[in-house]
């Protein structure tokens, strides 16, 4: 703009070259869900979304019946029922393909399993010795 100022006529603005397009990749079929690539907000929205996650509910209504029992029956009934709902959490992450449901997937596969069972087994545990309880 500066050139057609000074010399009175424009200026022929260079020609970028245009780079020779990449060869196509070949494609070796479709991409395992573990080497997918994650989108964080895709995920957390999925996971916020209650209405069309079923496993949230589940998991909730394992946790109101373990306050239920607790409240109604004892801490060590309601401890029991809390051991139960886990194992059944961990029993639910060993058997679906992954992702797996949203509400027991956190980690990988191996650590959600030892973490549910462990838990499960844990609380069960401690509510076999719990003092006081018949």
């Amino acid at each position: 703009m500066v050139q057609e100022r000074v010399m009175g006529h424009e200026v022929p603005k260079p020609v970028q070259p245009v780079p020779p397009a990449d060869p196509p990749v070949p494609s070796t079929g479709p991409i395992p869900v573990e080497e997918a690539p994650l989108d964080p907000r895709a995920i957390a929205r999925a996971s916020l979304d209650a209405a069309r996650n079923a496993s949230l509910w589940w998991t909730a209504g394992g946790v109101l019946l373990t306050l239920l029992v607790a409240f109604a029956t004892g801490a060590r009934a309601g401890a029991y029922t809390l051991a139960a709902v886990l194992a059944v959490c961990g029993v639910v992450r060993a058997v679906r393909p992954s992702p797996g449901p949203v509400a027991v997937s956190v980690r990988a596969k191996p650590l959600d399993l030892l973490l549910l069972f462990g838990a499960a087994a844990s609380i069960g545990f401690l509510a076999h010795v719990l003092p006081g309880a018949g």
